[in-house]
């Protein structure tokens, strides 16, 4: 396709992985092809439709607990919680790295501008490190 070579990262990974694919290797074939056009030699972003089936393994299960049955979905303040925690263990995880290859906004699967937009509203900064 004579494109500068893409990066696959392990959120596109994922992306594709939930996907249901429901028409045939064709289709997925000229999802690929998009994704590395308009990738432009960065990170691959695949423009899937999202599954109302597709459910995150990261979340935790709600299910019946003994004879009392728990609700199957989060508070608002539960919701924020998880992305918060989230947030944090991806930006550990990428040392704190913000943009580019192996941050967290890569792991993530978002913009960098998002993973900024996030980390203000939640007053989220770097950790100084101690001197010896």
């Amino acid at each position: 396709m004579k494109c500068a070579k893409p990066r696959l990262t392990r959120a596109a990974v994922t992306q594709l992985q939930r996907y249901d694919r429901p028409g045939n290797v064709r289709e997925l074939r000229n999802v690929i092809e998009r994704a590395v056009i308009l990738a432009r030699g960065g990170a691959l972003d695949f423009d899937l439709p999202i599954s109302n089936q597709a459910v995150s393994p990261a979340l935790p299960s709600f299910g019946a607990v003994g004879n009392q049955a728990q609700p199957k979905f989060l508070t608002e303040v539960e919701v924020e919680r998880f992305e918060f925690d989230n947030l944090v263990l991806a930006l550990e995880a990428a040392n704190w790295k913000i943009s580019g290859r192996d941050s967290a906004a890569e792991l993530l699967g978002v913009k960098p501008t998002t993973l900024l937009s996030r980390m203000t509203k939640w007053g989220l900064k770097r950790p100084e490190r101690e001197l010896d």
